[in-house]
């Protein structure tokens, strides 16, 4: 009997379902935290490994240290503003574009579920813009991509790690016409949890939600708001990373499938072209001249990646300055270990009950009240090395 990888490392990439002659995986929530997983229909398989064989999960691709990295934005003023932090995807999207290649981003689909999605056009590439903080599927894109490289086309791909792994065993063959861009990822939250947390919102505001973005250029990408919007285009809500009970869960990395907590591309060794992320860290290795506001970091991991990025660079659709490689390193967590499961995960982990939303506002509760106990709890400490300080500069 063929057995996947197990729930502590499956991605939900959906690399076993694509090559699988039979067709006989499917996927599945489990009873646990509601996490779509791959289940073989044992009935219909004939044991012919192919699944295990392309999974990355299983046999994880070996990564590079980059060649080199930049601090980054676009150079249209615009486009720079609404993206989630310099405008990157944006400029190696359309660039793409006008020399005949096709793009592939992650767009929202039906009933805000989002998946990668193959294009051609320029409007496409609004779609893509900014940041999803849910499970992404890959399984409707993958035969478009394998049509398009057998009729001879090149096509980017920005996804995340997982994915372009998914994508590199897949089509190992035709690495040539594939351009691979990865996002630094923290980890990703399960599709039915932003799910609830929509129906919940709708119940609490009478409101039907029409449009839905985690970092709204409203209140300013950097600034994390999620917003929602009605029928109407009006906003209804919208709230930072700190009052929100879904950003919580994000950016307090609480609610992610059991794998980003054991990512095997967390790490300096990167599996992509191109690496993308917001520039965390500017200025602790080197000194810089410019705001870190608004400024996304590239990793150049391939000599393909590097003459792309120069190409951006040489058309002035881009400002890039070169930085030390240890320097993002240094300043994200993500480019040296995945995300932790820190007291609010596992008091999340106890109390889950298939209410996202419920438990995670009791987790949100009890964590602020806990960090508001440590931070007191330390506070003679802090007022003892103040007085030491004063005496100190008074000698």
């Amino acid at each position: 009997m063929v057995e996947l990888a197990s729930k502590e490392v499956c991605t939900g990439c959906s690399a076993c379902a694509y090559v699988c002659p039979k067709g006989c995986i499917s996927f599945k929530s489990d009873k646990t935290y509601d996490i779509t997983y791959p289940i073989i229909d044992q009935s219909q398989c004939i044991n012919c490994g192919k699944c295990r064989k392309v999974c990355p999960a299983l046999n994880p691709l070996e990564g590079v240290i980059p060649l080199g990295a930049y601090a980054a934005w676009s150079l249209d003023q615009k486009e720079r503003r609404t993206s989630a932090s310099g405008g990157i995807a944006t400029e190696i999207y359309k660039y793409a574009l006008e020399a005949g290649w096709s793009i592939v981003g992650a767009a929202f689909c039906e009933d805000f579920k989002v998946c990668l999605k193959l294009a051609n056009n320029k409007d496409s590439i609004k779609e893509f813009k900014n940041s999803k903080y849910v499970f992404s599927s890959v399984a409707d894109v993958l035969p478009k991509i394998a049509q398009n490289l057998k009729s001879g086309g090149k096509i980017i791909v920005i996804a995340l790690p997982c994915q372009i792994a998914a994508i590199r065993k897949i089509f190992h063959k035709d690495l040539d016409n594939l351009l691979l861009v990865d996002l630094v990822c923290h980890g990703i939250m399960p599709y039915v949890y932003l799910k609830q947390y929509i129906s919940y919102m709708e119940k609490l505001y009478h409101k039907k939600v029409k449009r839905l973005t985690f970092r709204d250029p409203e209140g300013g990408t950097q600034n994390y708001f999620l917003s929602l919007y009605d029928q109407e285009k009006k906003c209804f809500y919208s709230s930072n990373k700190l009052n929100d009970s879904y950003q919580f869960a994000f950016h307090r990395m609480v609610a992610y499938r059991e794998n980003c907590y054991h990512c095997y591309y967390a790490n300096n060794r990167r599996i992509s072209d191109i690496t993308l992320g917001d520039y965390k860290g500017l200025g602790v290795c080197a000194p810089c001249t410019f705001s870190n506001e608004k400024v996304s970091c590239i990793l150049v991991n391939t000599e393909k990646g590097k003459k792309y990025i120069d190409r951006l660079i040489e058309n002035k659709l881009i400002e890039a300055e070169n930085r030390p490689i240890e320097e993002p390193i240094k300043g994200d967590s993500q480019l040296r270990h995945p995300s932790v499961k820190s007291f609010s995960r596992l008091l999340w982990e106890k109390k889950y009950n298939g209410d996202f939303v419920n438990v995670t506002q009791y987790v949100y509760r009890i964590s602020k009240y806990r960090d508001s106990l440590l931070w007191v709890c330390h506070l003679p400490k802090r007022i003892f090395r103040k007085i030491l300080r004063i005496l100190y500069i008074k000698k």
